[in-house]
């Protein structure tokens, strides 16, 4: 499907997605800026109250009412990161006006909720947000953190992104840490968003069976003023002169072990990349998976993963305590016959049919739709599906084989049971 663009303000874009294949239309409001700590906490609770509450519904139950109103949308908010940026997000889905009983405009009346939650927040300029409604969205966005820290796998692989990056900055996630979160007042929350308002790259996204003239209109209607256009997604450090070894013990059954790649890719080659990773450790029937997994049976689980904005490959596995050093011997071999050796034709293919088949099943899924619409935006370049598939057909066993090469280890960490434990 094709998408219209549109420069409401300098710094403010709406996307337009017209579509009849779906029943619902769906908004993304995204305020995106260069990730940094100074904002990072007042964005995260700021992001948890407007998706609670405003000075119109000031409660759970006026805002479930008035939602229910909409035909049953759906409202939320959410924090994200690409690369070296921080998203604050505003989604909501509507079903569209033709499931209406009368001739009300549920796309309008949709934007106009919107700006109410956005222009009318709940609590003033001189205090900031509510205290009480404050403290309670505090208490569960800690909660929830602590939540995470309990689950063993993504502790570890928290904590090797924290040995892995230089920059702190770049190593806190984008929902903050509970040191961050403590140290945020209702007045700091307030002020955090008055500035995400003010100063923000804002990207629009509407997808569904929608009017352009109308979707313009109720956009027009969002006080939105022209703010510069800045922000770079990528981050890149220097080597490390040696591999970086960290090992953390913990009352853990199973270790896990995470080894950490630096994998510098210019844009233009990023697809040679996504077949790489999809071919070393990405897919069920990758290397590290029938390899390391099933044929050694070295691993519970294990899979790698690669960010193109930061250059980080990270292969994460679940592996017995005696394991450990024979699992990372058979991934280094695994690594190196992708140096040494140029993977097959039959091999090559499968792993191109299974990457086109997840991407043709994604255009079916709206979620995913808008999110390549806003990565797309970010990094500056835009891909039709057809030319997504016709990339990945295009990269050949020698690619593969060039970018296996470009692959530097740089962390070893080991999750481990241990005497400090009891």
């Amino acid at each position: 499907m094709s998408v219209t663009t549109v420069t409401v303000q300098p710094g403010v874009f709406l996307h337009i997605l017209p579509t009849q294949q779906f029943a619902t239309t769906r908004i993304l409001i995204n305020f995106t800026r260069q990730h940094d700590v100074a904002s990072l906490g007042g964005r995260v609770l700021a992001s948890n109250m407007l998706e609670t509450a405003s000075q119109k519904y000031p409660s759970q139950t006026a805002l479930a009412r008035v939602l229910s109103d909409l035909y049953g949308a759906s409202f939320g908010t959410d924090v994200l990161k690409t690369g070296a940026l921080h998203t604050l997000r505003l989604r909501m889905t509507l079903v569209h006006d033709d499931f209406a009983t009368d001739s009300q405009s549920l796309l309008r009346d949709g934007f106009a909720f919107i700006r109410e939650m956005m222009c009318n927040p709940l609590g003033d300029a001189a205090h900031g947000f509510d205290p009480t409604v404050f403290e309670r969205q505090r208490e569960i966005a800690l909660d929830e953190i602590a939540g995470l820290q309990e689950e063993k796998p993504f502790y570890a692989a928290r904590q090797a992104i924290n040995a892995y990056f230089t920059d702190p900055v770049q190593a806190v996630p984008a929902y903050g840490t509970t040191e961050i979160l403590e140290k945020v007042s209702p007045k700091d929350a307030w002020d955090a968003w008055q500035d995400t308002m003010a100063h923000d790259r804002v990207d629009i996204i509407v997808l569904g069976d929608v009017d352009t003239a109308t979707v313009e209109q109720a956009v027009a209607q969002l006080p939105l003023e022209p703010r510069a256009i800045a922000g770079n997604p990528y981050y890149e450090q220097e080597l490390f002169p040696a591999v970086k070894r960290t090992v953390e013990l913990d009352k853990v059954n199973q270790a896990r072990l995470i080894l950490a790649y630096q994998l510098k890719l210019e844009q233009t080659d990023r697809f040679q990349g996504f077949v790489f990773n999809a071919l070393f450790g990405g897919l069920a029937v990758s290397r590290l998976f029938m390899n390391v997994r099933e044929t050694a049976g070295l691993a519970y689980s294990i899979y790698s993963d690669y960010n193109p904005y930061t250059g980080l490959l990270m292969v994460e596995s679940g592996v017995d305590h005696g394991k450990l050093v024979e699992a990372e011997d058979r991934i280094d071999a695994e690594l190196t016959r992708l140096q040494t050796e140029l993977v097959g034709d039959d091999e090559l293919n499968m792993i191109k049919r299974l990457m086109k088949a997840d991407y043709v099943v994604s255009l079916d899924q709206p979620g995913r739709i808008t999110e390549r619409v806003q990565n797309q935006e970010l990094i500056g370049y835009h891909t039709t599906p057809e030319e997504w598939l016709a990339a990945v057909d295009a990269v050949s066993a020698e690619q593969v084989q060039q970018v296996a090469r470009a692959v530097t280890k740089q962390l070893h960490y080991e999750l481990v049971g241990g005497k400090a434990n009891g």
